[in-house]
């Protein structure tokens, strides 16, 4: 029988082991932007991706450290929410709208579409359009995986948790088979030009443009390795929370790096960077390493591409749901989608908002790949850099806490790694507006002025009517 609350409700169960929690951060880092967005960042700085991916890398890395400190002392679900709060309640609040925005309207159109490719790549004679419906097949298949995955999420973390190990062990075999088979074939003269690409800033010089193309490639990038720091939304549904999420992030995270990292070096070496980044995804360079028609090829993109993209869905949908379980039981929406499941133990109506609002934006927004990945960010970035400023202070806001940490780090060394880390992500936050900029497309950038709107709306109207509740860590 399922354990209840008082008021006959279900609980969230604490089902995740350490070896599940790791499965999961690396789908939420490694997903279906690896094989496309690769491709937008290759055309905005060439063959200085890979030092791209190093910049993106180190917010990243630093964010380690106060994201274990704060997980070590108090794992919570919607934790990023839980101690942005800590930070600055209203830009918290505005936070969780704005990942509304990123994640069902951004981050889960753009891995379902991705799939929806990949997918359609081994159909190649297919029509593009479903007869009578007036859609693409890709934006089908891109609504049903959505939905498929809607309702495993539904029916228990447990289950849910096993299909991610499932589908991220094929990911990584994939990615690993082309490594290994591709760096043989590397052509070194590929890095000779490092610093080149499409990104040109007329009024620049060529140096400080290119400077900017590397760091907005770097933005782009974000996606392929933060993903992983929302692993710690889930810190009521694993097993010895204060120690298994801090050890899954470092496993996680830095796993992720080098993969993502050795992929990167084999597409450019493969192929050089203008072939890279004129084709649609990495599917491109695994033709050239294996051949079209081979069963590495289609191992390729089966066990790695869709893996990474439903993988991702799959996980992105986890988080999004408990974002707004938590963000209903502040008041700040209806408090029925704070609802837990009393059979499965999952938040069914907290998980059905981000799927009805993904299968809308499909509907309505089609293909928008790199639209979408600057969608994700945006609001990735937004959130993590809340959690970095509660951390800095926290010696200071929350000193007896702090030293509940089973990391003794020095007040110092924290302060210093979250706070360089906020600045580049506030710098790509920056650089990502640009890039919507030029690409001519408004319409991302009005809809998070309006979620921050909302988001800002929301918690002065609850302040006001003295129904906002206290911020606390534990």
């Amino acid at each position: 029988m399922t354990e209840e609350t008082p008021q006959g409700q279900g609980i969230l169960r604490k089902e995740l082991t350490l070896v599940l929690l790791i499965f999961l951060m690396i789908g939420l880092n490694i997903g279906g932007s690896l094989f496309t967005l690769t491709n937008v960042a290759a055309g905005l700085t060439g063959p200085s991706l890979i030092i791209a991916q190093i910049i993106c890398a180190i917010p990243v890395f630093l964010a380690i450290i106060p994201y274990m400190l704060l997980t070590s002392i108090a794992p919570k679900s919607a934790a990023s929410y839980q101690y942005g709060k800590l930070a600055s309640y209203p830009m918290a609040v505005a936070g969780v709208i704005v990942l509304l925005v990123a994640m069902p309207l951004g981050g889960l159109p753009l891995f379902a579409i991705t799939n929806g490719r990949f997918i359609m790549m081994l159909f190649p004679d297919a029509p593009a359009m479903v007869p009578g419906l007036g859609i693409s097949w890709v934006v089908l298949i891109a609504i049903i995986t959505i939905t498929i995955f809607y309702i495993i999420n539904v029916v228990g973390i447990k289950p849910s948790a096993w299909v991610q190990f499932a589908m991220v062990f094929l990911l990584i075999s994939a990615l690993l088979a082309f490594i290994f088979g591709g760096f043989p074939q590397i052509e070194w003269s590929n890095f000779s030009n490092m610093f080149t690409g499409n990104l040109k800033f007329p009024a620049m010089s060529p140096v400080l443009g290119q400077t900017v193309g590397v760091i907005a490639a770097a933005a782009i990038c974000y996606t392929l390795l933060a993903g992983g720091l929302f692993g710690i939304e889930l810190g009521d549904e694993v097993k010895k929370a204060g120690v298994t999420i801090p050890r899954g992030l470092l496993i996680a995270i830095i796993g992720a790096f080098a993969l993502t990292w050795l992929v990167e070096i084999v597409a450019i070496g493969v192929m050089n960077w203008e072939q890279l980044a004129a084709s649609k995804d990495l599917g491109a360079a695994c033709k050239l390493i294996f051949g079209a028609n081979s069963f590495w090829f289609y191992y390729f993109i089966i066990g790695g591409a869709v893996m990474a993209c439903i993988s991702t869905v799959h996980a992105v949908m986890t988080i999004a749901g408990r974002y707004v379980m938590a963000y209903a039981n502040d008041g700040f929406f209806p408090r029925f989608l704070a609802d837990i499941n009393k059979r499965w133990g999952t938040p069914h109506w907290g998980l059905t908002l981000p799927w009805a609002l993904c299968v809308i934006m499909l509907l309505l927004a089609g293909e928008s790949l790199g639209i979408y990945g600057a969608m994700l960010n945006f609001g990735m970035l937004w959130m993590v850099t809340l959690v970095l400023i509660a951390a800095a202070r926290l010696h200071k806001t929350h000193p007896e806490e702090f030293k509940l940490s089973q990391f003794k780090f020095k007040p110092g060394l924290v302060s210093f790694a979250a706070i360089t880390a906020a600045v580049l992500n506030i710098i790509f936050m920056l650089l990502l507006v640009v890039f919507l900029l030029m690409q001519k497309v408004t319409w991302p950038i009005i809809l998070f002025v309006i979620a921050i709107i909302v988001g800002l709306g929301l918690y002065y109207i609850q302040k006001a009517r003295k129904k906002v509740k206290p911020a606390t860590l534990l």
